[in-house]
């Protein structure tokens, strides 16, 4: 029954990134139309995706352990993956500290926020994809 789940990794890492790229789109799209209600769906999005973040690259790290993966493009896929969860996780407690001091200055940390999160998810990708696509890495046969 397990063995009808796995891989695990591949089935869970979308959710976060499109739960970042959305958050990101709506961000921009309220900030075009003045609609607060958008950035407010950004927000809850990016808090979402940020939470289940963790989730993703433990999964991946028990994908690699369990299928004893070792290759220098996969160091590349971990280290932005390292770097997606740390800056979401951290920017949390910072993005809450800032919104109780000034909500402007809390939109332009936010939005920097998202484009720096945007710009690593799709770094992540790219090693991910050539990983998977150029080497054949987790594929089985």
């Amino acid at each position: 029954m397990i063995e009808q789940l796995l891989p695990v990794h591949p089935k869970l890492v979308h959710f976060p990134i499109a739960l970042f790229s959305t958050a990101l789109i709506l961000d921009i799209l309220g900030r075009i139309f003045r609609k607060e209600n958008l950035h407010e769906a950004a927000v809850v999005m990016y808090v979402g995706a940020a939470l289940f973040t963790p989730i993703v690259v433990w999964a991946g790290l028990w994908e690699q352990q369990r299928l004893h993966l070792h290759h220098p493009v996969l160091d590349q896929h971990k280290l932005y993956a390292w770097g997606t969860m740390w800056l979401s996780l951290i920017s949390l407690p910072v993005l809450w500290l800032v919104k109780k001091r000034s909500l402007k200055v809390f939109r332009i940390v936010f939005t920097s926020l998202l484009l720096c999160l945007g710009l690593l998810v799709t770094v992540t990708g790219y090693w991910g994809g050539k990983m998977v696509y150029e080497y054949g890495a987790g594929v089985s046969q």
